[in-house]
């Protein structure tokens, strides 16, 4: 077959597949529906999992083990204590923080308690040394060990440093987006059995149509095609209506958190979904429409 003749038969089966779907609008546009909001519960799992994730990077790239001075710390001390954390390997650089630097820092966060603040007979803020993680510090089986170096070290005061909530968090990132997978793949087959039934009540719609062109010879891929081009369509419109569901959402939600200034929500509400993830959601209400498709038109649908 030529080229001209495909993309006329191309152009053909698409023609008729988007009549099939007019013709059977109603039934269409409830499965669109179906299979978007199928997709849109599957978009709310790559949501949460990418603002969750954004959370994680921050904290990783944020990340810093601040270890509090004694007051009768000398510079040596101090020194020694810089050059243990940057042979630990795990240490990017190391930053004195003297306790005016800490009280600046304290009333530049806390304007409120400025006033209180200067009521103070004296600095209440210890001196401190912050050390910047490598990126792969915070997954390292060192960091346990290391923090426990520096808790043990005389000049020491108090080491503050949660690595167990970071890595806790990491774990919730994990499982949301491993439910996210497996509800995915449970709706996406809902999704295709729902086109399948679309597709046989079309079949059935159109039925005297099928017998006709059975008579005249025509080719099982004119026979078929349009129902299974049809399908696809439908799952690529719910696709991209579920992605549309989700932005609207999503955009609410920074509304929200932007008239409400709520700051819990402002932390976990950063970001839309990867354009990765954009491309599952769409592709996989495209698979959903093939899968259906292909099961609609068995033999025995057209010709029961």
């Amino acid at each position: 077959m030529s080229a001209p003749a495909q993309g006329f038969m191309v152009v053909s089966l698409l023609d008729e597949a988007i009549s099939g779907l007019w013709r059977a609008r109603r039934m269409t546009a409830l499965s669109i529906l179906l299979i978007s909001f199928s997709l849109f519960l599957v978009g709310v799992f790559f949501l949460v999992a990418e603002n969750l994730r954004s959370v994680t990077e921050t904290v990783r790239e944020e990340t810093a083990v601040t270890v509090f001075l004694k007051a009768d710390v000398t510079e040596a001390e101090r020194a020694a204590l810089e050059k243990l954390a940057l042979e630990s390997r795990l240490v990017a650089a190391t930053r004195f923080v003297t306790p005016e630097t800490a009280r600046e820092r304290f009333l530049t966060s806390w304007k409120s308690l400025a006033t209180a603040s200067a009521t103070l007979p004296r600095n209440p803020f210890p001196a401190s040394l912050e050390l910047d993680l490598l990126p792969d510090a915070v997954g390292s089986r060192a960091i346990s060990g290391f923090l426990d170096n520096l808790r043990a070290q005389r000049c020491a005061e108090d080491v503050q440093f949660d690595v167990e909530w970071i890595r806790r968090l990491r774990g919730v990132v994990a499982v949301v987006r491993a439910g996210g997978i497996g509800v995915g793949l449970l709706l996406a087959l809902g999704a295709a059995f729902t086109i399948a039934n679309v597709v046989r009540l079309t079949i059935l719609l159109h039925r005297d149509e099928i017998e006709i062109l059975r008579l005249v010879g025509a080719p099982e891929v004119l026979i078929r095609g349009p129902f299974v081009l049809g399908a696809v369509l439908q799952g690529l419109l719910g696709g991209l209506l579920a992605l549309g569901f989700l932005w609207a959402a999503f955009e609410g939600l920074l509304r929200y958190v932007a008239a409400t200034q709520n700051v819990l929500l402002g932390v976990f509400v950063v970001r839309f979904v990867a354009p990765e993830a954009m491309a599952v959601l769409v592709g996989g209400g495209v698979l959903a429409g093939l899968l259906g498709g292909a099961f609609g038109v068995r033999r025995k649908n057209l010709e029961g």
